[in-house]
């Protein structure tokens, strides 16, 4: 691919070569001038034609603003390669904004539609005078480029501008499942649909070494309005990596009534594991067999300290009234994490569930390891009140 740098006597051009860390520009493939590597803390400008064509791609060298010209249809393949490993700026160039979906305490969120398409995103705006704006901006996208899961959002883009950090997600218009839990009625089946796109998300995001570690209705969205068979998991702003939970300490993490109670309990000095998301999975499936959740308080200091000293008891499991998923719960909410199941065995207990044994679920969970099938033609799943 060429570019071209404009001087006031000549124009010199150039090779553009990509790879999976850097952005190289040279007078040949061996010989580079430039490299600019993909990383978040790269920032990229955009020119744009008035016909909306790209023109040309800015960068900050040596304190210089440099802009490399180019053919549109050259522009577009670099920009489609370095989007949501670098930062761009100037959303407006390529986007207009339709109206707020929603505020919460430190984004807001909004949907927005793309000038070239016409196709309608969702757009995350992290205040910079937030505490930790930076960090979750940061997080949520190096951990969503590195995702590709049908049951996780799916990153477009990146941007920042004077006042904001800006993350370009996927649409998804069918609502959250804590609106499907306060407005409708769910059934075993539904349950059990729901239950298990969770799972497969979590399970996937356990198998790439991430924590998710604020797993709550809220956090879940469907993907259409009515149907809960196709469902994804929001919200990365502060999921880790295992080995660099560590960086992560200053930082508070999860919503009380769905957190694992090892996170609240400052004397056991447990190494925070992947077994916090079966937790708060577990306290969504309570919540939904029940109608109740699993975990409450008058106000906020009560729930959080009813968090903190959760035990899990014979009068909860009484509560679900379905034997097997009594089973299950008591697996999932398990006090001591070392005990407590792991995603995929909770995945493969749903699955057994279903499959007549003369061996009890409790000693079957380890025996498949399976993907879940899909299952066909799902009936109308959500029964109004």
């Amino acid at each position: 691919m060429y570019c071209t740098r404009k001087h006031l006597l000549f124009d010199k051009s150039y090779f553009i070569t990509l790879d999976q860390d850097n952005l190289f520009i040279g007078e040949s493939t061996q010989h580079t001038k430039y490299t600019i590597p993909l990383k978040l803390q790269t920032q990229i400008d955009w020119k744009i034609s008035e016909d909306n064509q790209l023109e040309a791609f800015c960068i900050n060298w040596k304190n210089e603003l440099r802009y490399f010209y180019a053919d549109h249809n050259v522009l577009l393949r670099v920009k489609n390669y370095i989007r949501g490993r670098v930062v761009f700026k100037n959303i407006d160039n390529f986007y207009k904004h339709l109206g707020r979906m929603e505020t919460r305490s430190s984004t807001q969120i909004s949907t927005i539609q793309r000038l070239d398409n016409d196709k309608i995103y969702a757009c995350k705006d992290l205040k910079k005078h937030k505490l930790y704006s930076n960090k979750l901006f940061q997080n949520e996208v190096e951990a969503l480029k590195q995702l590709n899961h049908q049951h996780i959002i799916n990153l477009e883009e990146a941007y920042e501008n004077e006042t904001s950090y800006l993350i370009v997600l996927e649409y998804l218009k069918g609502g959250s499942l804590s609106q499907y839990l306060k407005y409708c009625r769910l059934s075993l089946d539904d349950i059990e649909i729901i239950i298990k796109q969770i799972l497969e998300a979590i399970c996937y995001l356990h198998e790439k070494g991430f924590v998710h570690r604020d797993i709550k209705p809220d956090n879940i969205l469907f993907c259409d309005v009515g149907s809960s068979s196709n469902l994804k998991l929001i919200d990365f702003g502060i999921s880790c990596k295992l080995p660099n939970q560590e960086n992560y300490s200053q930082i508070d993490y999860g919503t009380p009534g769905f957190m694992a109670p090892e996170i609240l309990n400052d004397s056991n000095h447990i190494r925070i594991s992947q077994k916090i998301d079966v937790f708060s999975c577990g306290a969504i499936l309570y919540q939904m067999l029940t109608g109740s959740k699993l975990i409450s308080g008058i106000n906020s200091q009560e729930l959080y300290q009813n968090n903190k000293l959760f035990t899990l008891n014979n009068q909860i499991l009484q509560k679900i009234s379905a034997p097997n998923y009594r089973g299950l719960i008591s697996k999932m909410l398990i006090e001591d994490p070392d005990q407590r199941i792991d995603a995929k065995q909770a995945l493969n207990y749903i699955k057994l569930m279903n499959i007549p044994t003369n061996n009890s679920l409790s000693t079957s969970l380890n025996c498949s390891q399976d993907p879940i099938q899909k299952l066909p033609d799902f009936k109308q799943l959500i029964k109004k009140i």
